[in-house]
């Protein structure tokens, strides 16, 4: 145990902002060799998964990200909000359906819905499939219960937790670079709100994990500097349990009318294998980010470092098109993916415990 603190702790004093943008700017091909060794030595040839589904609660939003086409104002003829019974009902259809493990519960900011729908909700769920986590909320949704109920991040949390989430995604982390996140979404929290809400669900027992949007208005250096504070957190409370990076997909959103492309593919290589080289052990799993980039590029991530493929994230609806393209309707579609990469699949639970392994040529 020892040894692996000394571990943990050079790893995240070796790499700070300067080092990751210059790790950045490497040979893309000097980095994925760094990576997959990284990765082989921690892993081996296993592949992680889960078998989950996303609840987009509501649409309606006030908050105004200029990156997101997902969202609808309060009034808006499009505008959705399930009901806490509406919504039970869907995870149960789901978990009926494919037998899920985990449901990400995710939405916006409706001036509507306040704790008790949450509490609620996750009731219901634990009550009728208590075998599927509640992985849910964000940091900005935190921040806006605790300013709505007049309570702190602590209580807010802690309510939460005792009505049955078991952990929290990344969503809203963005980058963490303020002059980035006032041009994305300038009614958004700040940097610090985002992480001190990570720290406070930390020291709660709450793991949760840390995403990164790229391609849009940041630089190298601002890239850098949101993987030295995740990995600055990390070292402090060690509660991410997985780091995600996905790719802007301009779609019909209204920063899509001035970046009006999408990175390419090796940009998710080049993130995944620095993220890689960077966290190490320190953040022990890196997702491949299949959805913006497709499959495809998920197979090769595998390469560049990264060790779970994510979810099949049946219902997800704010990147919908980007899930209709990928056609991953079943488990069994992850597996042949992760398995014609020439990787070993495994199914995890919530908390990134294998429950199965897929063999190779079809054994499970």
């Amino acid at each position: 145990m020892l040894i692996l603190i000394r571990r943990i702790r050079q790893v995240a004093v070796e790499y700070k902002r300067g080092d990751i943008e210059r790790l950045l700017k490497e040979d893309l091909w000097v980095l994925g060799r760094r990576a997959y060794e990284i990765r082989r030595r921690l892993y081996g040839d296993r592949t992680t998964f889960i078998s989950n589904m996303v609840l987009n609660y509501t649409n309606v939003c006030v908050i105004g990200c200029s990156f997101c086409a997902f969202y609808r104002p309060p009034g808006h003829p499009e505008a959705y909000g399930y009901t806490p019974e509406e919504a039970a009902k869907r995870v149960l259809a789901v978990d009926a359906r494919y037998g899920i493990r985990q449901v990400l519960i995710q939405g916006g900011i409706n001036p509507e819905i306040g704790i008790e729908y949450f509490e609620e909700l996750f009731r219901a769920i634990k009550r009728r499939v208590p075998h599927v986590a509640i992985h849910a909320l964000s940091p900005l949704e935190v921040d806006y219960l605790s300013r709505r109920e007049r309570a702190t991040y602590r209580e807010v949390l802690e309510r939460l937790r005792e009505a049955g989430m078991e952990s929290m995604p990344g969503g809203g982390g963005e980058i963490l670079v303020d002059r980035v996140r006032r041009e994305l979404a300038p009614r958004k929290i700040d940097s610090a709100t985002w992480l001190r809400i990570m720290e406070e669900a930390h020291k709660l027992g709450i793991p949760t994990s840390a995403t990164m949007m790229y391609g849009h208005v940041e630089t190298l250096s601002d890239i850098a500097e949101h993987l030295y504070k995740i990995a600055e957190l990390q070292e402090k409370t060690r509660g991410f349990m997985a780091f995600i990076a996905w790719n802007f997909d301009p779609g019909t959103s209204e920063l899509g009318k001035r970046v009006r492309y999408p990175k390419t593919s090796a940009s998710l290589l080049r993130m995944v294998a620095v993220a890689r080289i960077v966290f190490r052990e320190l953040i022990p799993h890196i997702q491949s980010g299949w959805l913006t980039t497709g499959p495809e590029t998920a197979q090769l991530a595998m390469y560049f470092g990264a060790d779970d493929f994510g979810g099949t994230l049946y219902e997800e609806k704010v990147l919908e098109w980007k899930r209709a393209e990928a056609q991953i309707d079943r488990r069994e579609d992850v597996v042949d993916i992760i398995r014609s990469a020439g990787f070993t699949p495994a199914e995890r639970d919530n908390m990134y415990n294998v429950v199965k392994v897929y063999g190779q040529g079809g054994q499970d």
